[in-house]
């Protein structure tokens, strides 16, 4: 029998008994060893953690990241409001967004913290409430990554501001009588020690440019495997590889920099799997693929489709024999591919899967990130999944309900 991530084969079939599929359960336990985890990382003086809600911005994930101490980075003022909602102090949280928020001067009266991502930015804050202490995000020109659709800085990346302008935003800032206390930098995902090490002489010279910079935000970019075939980052390694940087920098400097690491996938990418149904099972003749069709798709894990990704998948039964299987989506589309290829989502890679009969549970591991925060919900009219949640006391209970058909066009305006 195929051994899942957290649930058992009795609780899956439970769970499609009980619930409409597809839907998404979460493990309470994944959630807190991943954010201890990242409370222990180890660092030359001290760090905060920041998780990038982005990833996943259920509520109920905010609170218990909230009571461990964890600091929120937001992508939009509407993020922000959201993590207030979930009783997150304003202070706690930072906006890293592309867009400008239209209510910034509610946001920096709430203290919500600001770290610029362009020239503009930086005015515009000062405009709203002069000498507020800001962060910038600066594009160092060059990139990092396992591929390019997550590299997140370089010539080819809108992010941030274009290193060769640290002297506007010095100029900028010091018009306005804005303080820069905060560089943030990001360099995409994946990355391994070796590649911080290449970095981190990079960073620390931003920080050189600003005298009054006291944290240096370094991101995400930590690696989190899903598949047999990759390996977790190793923090304590990665962090032994860079120490000696900050510890220089401090000798040098006399200043002893706050890190923060702003882990989004690698938090919760375990913590959840989608539990759906096998719908069918049908076939392109003796020279072609064997293709399981399932109640689930792009709808609820846009990740595979946007990227190639890959992620474990389960046919739970009773089968003696397998076979290679392409899986696909229940969407009318024809990339609603959940075999791709790795980072090739146009070409399909059957995987071995228990031989399937129609109405099988059928289970997708490693979901918990950029899929329901990023669900394409109501493609073909399919409703919002629901979100339960396996607690510590092994009861599940719904986080999320299911969308009501009837919800999906409430906000239509009848004017034919």
């Amino acid at each position: 029998m195929t051994q899942l991530n957290f649930l058992t084969h009795e609780q899956a079939n439970n769970i499609v008994g009980v619930f409409q599929t597809p839907v998404y359960v979460y493990s309470q336990e994944k959630l807190e060893e991943a954010a201890d985890n990242f409370l222990a990382f180890p660092s030359a003086f001290w760090h905060s953690v920041r998780f990038a809600m982005k990833a996943n911005p259920n509520m109920n994930i905010l609170k218990l990241f909230n009571k461990k101490g964890i600091l929120i980075d937001c992508s939009s003022e509407y993020e922000s409001y959201r993590a207030i909602a979930a009783w997150y102090n304003p202070a706690d949280l930072q906006i890293s967004g592309q867009e400008t928020p239209t209510n910034l001067s509610d946001l920096l009266d709430k203290w919500v913290k600001m770290v610029a991502t362009s020239l503009n930015q930086i005015e515009q804050i000062w405009k709203t409430k002069p000498g507020t202490k800001i962060g910038v995000r600066i594009n160092p020109g060059m990139s990092s990554g396992a591929f390019s659709a997550i590299s997140t800085w370089g010539l080819v990346s809108g992010f941030g501001i274009w290193h060769e302008y640290i002297d506007q935003i010095k100029q900028t800032a010091d018009k306005h009588n804005v303080k820069i206390t905060k560089i943030h930098i990001h360099i995409g995902s994946e990355n391994t020690p070796e590649s911080w090490v290449d970095s981190a002489n990079i960073w620390l010279n931003f920080v050189r440019q600003f005298p009054d910079v006291e944290t240096l935000d370094l991101g995400g970019w930590f690696k989190k495997a899903i598949m047999p075939y990759e390996t977790d980052a190793d923090l304590q390694s990665i962090w032994n590889a860079v120490s000696g940087k900050f510890q220089e920098f401090y000798q040098e400097t006399g200043r002893k920099i706050h890190i923060e690491v702003e882990p989004g996938k690698a938090m919760v990418i375990q913590s959840c799997s989608v539990v759906a149904k096998v719908d069918d099972v049908v076939d392109t003749g003796a020279n072609g693929h064997k293709f399981i069709r399932t109640t689930t798709g792009m709808t609820e894990m846009p990740r595979v489709s946007m990227y190639g990704v890959q992620q474990p998948i389960h046919v739970i039964n009773n089968s003696t024999t397998q076979s290679e299987y392409v899986v696909i989506g229940h969407c009318c589309e024809s990339w609603d591919l959940l075999t791709p290829k790795l980072y090739h989502n146009e070409t399909v890679e059957p995987v071995l899967l228990n031989d399937p009969k129609i109405g099988d549970t059928i289970v997708f591991d490693g979901t918990g990130a950029y899929n329901s925060s990023m669900s394409m919900k109501n493609y073909n009219s399919f409703p919002e999944a629901g979100e339960l949640l396996l607690k510590n006391n092994w009861e599940i209970v719904e986080m999320r309900k299911r969308q009501n058909l009837e919800d999906i066009w409430k906000n239509e305006i009848e004017v034919i």
